[in-house]
């Protein structure tokens, strides 16, 4: 949805999501997946060996992927 400056925030719907139970979901996935990608970005610094830190962007790349993700499903179900 288009919005000019001075309308509504992005937040707020006009309409109800076809499916608000599973919105509720991917939105909840998409903020604790988006936080835990912070902290794992936080803790790379420190890691003291390769392995660690090959573990730490591992485990970074599957929760973007679960980021991609759940933003397509939004999308399809707003």
């Amino acid at each position: 949805m288009i919005l000019s400056r001075g309308g509504p925030p992005a937040s707020m719907r006009f309409l109800e999501a076809a499916d608000p139970i599973a919105l509720a979901a991917l939105e909840h996935v998409l903020e604790r997946d988006a936080q835990d990608v912070r902290k794992l970005l936080e803790w790379l610094p420190a890691a003291q060996t390769r392995r660690d830190r090959r573990a730490i962007i591992a485990r970074a790349r599957d929760l973007l992927a679960e980021i991609e993700f759940a933003i397509q499903r939004i999308a399809e179900v707003e």
